[in-house]
Parts: C-alpha cells; sequence; structure tokens
C-alpha cells in the first residue's frame, strides 16, 4: 500500500489540495496514519490511472525505508542478545574474582598460623636447628609480604 501526502494526491489527481482534503472530511477518500493511500484513491477515482513513474519511485522509496526499518530492527535484536551475552561473562568473572578473593585470605591466614607456628616451635627446638628454623622464618614473612 502506497501512502501519499494530501498534497501529493492533490497533484496525482489534478485537484486541488482543499478539494482534497474536503473528500478527507466528507468520507470519500480514507486516510492511514494521516497519509491518503492509493487504494482509497483508486476507490474514489476508479477512472484515474496511478500507475506512474512516480509511483514506482515512491513504492521503492517505501520499500527501502520498511528494509532499513526492519534491518534497525535486527540490529537491535543483536545488540540486546550481545548484551545479554556481555552481562553473562561479568557476572562470570565477578564470581570468579570473589572465589579468587576468598582463597587469597584463607592463605593469608594460613601463612599468619604457620609463622606463629614456628615462633613457638623456635621457643622449644636445640641450638643446631635454629639456624634452617629461622630460614624458613624468613621465607614464610617473605612470602606472605608478597600478598
Amino acid at each position: 500500500m502506497i501512502k501519499l501526502s494530501v498534497s501529493q494526491a492533490a497533484r496525482k489527481l489534478g485537484v486541488s489540495r482543499t478539494q482534497i482534503q474536503a473528500q478527507i472530511n466528507s468520507g470519500k477518500l480514507q486516510t492511514h496514519e494521516g497519509y491518503v493511500t492509493t487504494d482509497s484513491i483508486r476507490l474514489a477515482y476508479p477512472k484515474i490511472s496511478l500507475h506512474s513513474e512516480q509511483d514506482k519511485h515512491i513504492q521503492k522509496m517505501q520499500q527501502i525505508k520498511a528494509d532499513a526499518m526492519f534491518k534497525a530492527g535486527a540490529v537491535d535484536t543483536a545488540k540486546q542478545e550481545n548484551e545479554q551475552m556481555l552481562i553473562s561473562i561479568i557476572t562470570s568473572l565477578k564470581s570468579k574474582l570473589y572465589k579468587e578473593g576468598l582463597r587469597n585470605e584463607h592463605y593469608v591466614m594460613v601463612f599468619e598460623e604457620l609463622g606463629s607456628r614456628l615462633d613457638m616451635l623456635e621457643k622449644c627446638c636445640h641450638a643446631q636447628d635454629k639456624e634452617p628454623l629461622h630460614k624458613l622464618q624468613y621465607w614464610v614473612k617473605n612470602q606472605s609480604n608478597l600478598n
């Protein structure tokens, strides 16, 4: 269905714009979304041929517009799908980051506990074992400071 403005319909029929408007007001011509349709013109003026080069041009333009609207909808759909996929990936990464944070806190506590136990062991060990024990304590402190 080709839609024409009131001015376009008047030119096509060879009448004035006010005559077209009067026919619309009287109900002889029907409108759709503010435009006069070629189907309505054919019913009101059966003897006038509406097939012209301009009609083909108008129809082609309306098809291009319809195709563009369809493609825009397809782009919006693809964009929404991509957004959903990205949200899913971000949610998964947040969960992994949270779990790694908990694991890191666990290891920090383990190193602190190990350091405390090594300090207690130092108080009870023999003098010949103190040097390797001090090296182990130094290594544990350095590892816990890296976090």
